[in-house]
């Protein structure tokens, strides 16, 4: 299969869990050179969702193409080359050193001649050069996470999937993140996020797929998803959105 531009279709997907459908029916597409947000209150579905895409959960029913392959008969190395997969949280098992927590992510291209030059330009997008050497289980949570984003990016796969990435991370790593996670998109990859912040969500991404109760409710652009309306309806708040050239300040106001 090609590692260029990758779409990724999802075909009539359920998912159970704990004997429990957590997704049903769901049909969606995410194209390269677009970052989607997969947004929604806790529970409905976008872990899950995620999961699926990134092959780290099988379906109930339905399938995942990927460049219009069944996913689900791509052998699991070259779907790990294909999709790097960022979970919502993990803990390190042992305490290894940052950049060797990094180099994790080339895995599946074995041992690659310029390892450490990939791992350096990693720690780098993130802003975490500086803990290198330092053993993952010395970081702080926001810390960890960075050196988590890094092992996301380096094997440069065409498709990144990512749970919550901006989870413990201050305001200025949050935006750097989302900056780059724009970049990672422009430069013609497949980049799916799944989001709370619905400010970030509307200011960096192309399309938001809203689910509520493991079931799509809307689709599209940020503009046509992000409505007062909608998110009333699906969160139980009222807000605003105030859009000024293209960015949008989410504004929750009160309990509906």
């Amino acid at each position: 299969m090609s590692r260029g531009a990758l779409p990724v279709s999802v075909h009539q997907l359920a998912v159970d869990r704990h004997r429990q459908r957590v997704l049903e029916n769901l049909s969606c597409r995410f194209q390269p050179g677009e970052l989607t947000a997969v947004v929604g209150p806790n529970g409905a579905g976008k872990s899950s969702l995620l999961q699926v895409l990134a092959g780290v959960l099988a379906p109930a029913a339905g399938r995942v193409e990927i460049d219009g392959n069944d996913a689900a008969k791509i052998p699991a190395g070259e779907r790990a080359q294909l999709c790097a997969y960022l979970p919502q949280a993990e803990t390190p098992a042992w305490s290894l050193a940052a950049r060797d927590l990094v180099a994790l992510g080339l895995l599946p291209w074995g041992k690659p001649a310029d390892r450490d030059n990939r791992v350096h330009r990693a720690l780098a997008q993130v802003d975490a050069v500086e803990f290198a050497d330092r053993p993952v289980t010395r970081l702080s949570g926001g810390e960890l996470r960075r050196v988590q984003l890094a092992r996301l990016l380096v094997g440069e796969a065409p498709v990144l999937i990512a749970d919550e990435p901006t989870a413990a991370l201050d305001i200025r790593h949050q935006l750097q993140l989302m900056q780059n996670f724009r970049q990672q998109a422009d430069s013609g990859r497949t980049v799916v996020l799944a989001l709370h912040d619905l400010a970030l969500a509307a200011r960096y991404c192309d399309r938001i797929l809203l689910l509520e109760g493991g079931r799509l409710r809307a689709a599209g652009t940020p503009e046509e998803v992000l409505t007062p309306d909608l998110i009333g309806e699906v969160y139980g708040v009222s807000c605003e959105f105030r859009w000024r050239d293209g960015v949008a300040d989410f504004v929750p106001l009160d309990l509906l």
